[in-house]
């Protein structure tokens, strides 16, 4: 969720790129802001390597799931 806290304009990113590195490292997330909007989310490395890994569970089980609903041939 965008908070005062983890939103940064384009300027202060220009400005206070490592001090903002520090805060991804501790919130997992900053939000940076282009004229007012929300244009891009920064994340923790870790964490999106963790969204990434669910992410591909996730389609793992789909991919599952549509092979369940296949029709059976018999063995004998």
């Amino acid at each position: 969720m965008y908070t005062q806290t983890n939103t940064f304009s384009v300027t202060e990113l220009r400005q206070k790129t490592s001090k903002i590195l520090k805060d991804i490292v501790e919130k997992g997330v900053v939000y940076v802001l282009h004229r007012s909007k929300v244009k891009a989310a920064v994340v923790d490395p870790v964490y999106l390597q963790a969204l990434q890994e669910a992410h591909e569970d996730y389609l793992d089980t789909l991919e599952f799931d549509q092979t369940v609903k296949l029709p059976r041939i018999p063995l004998a």
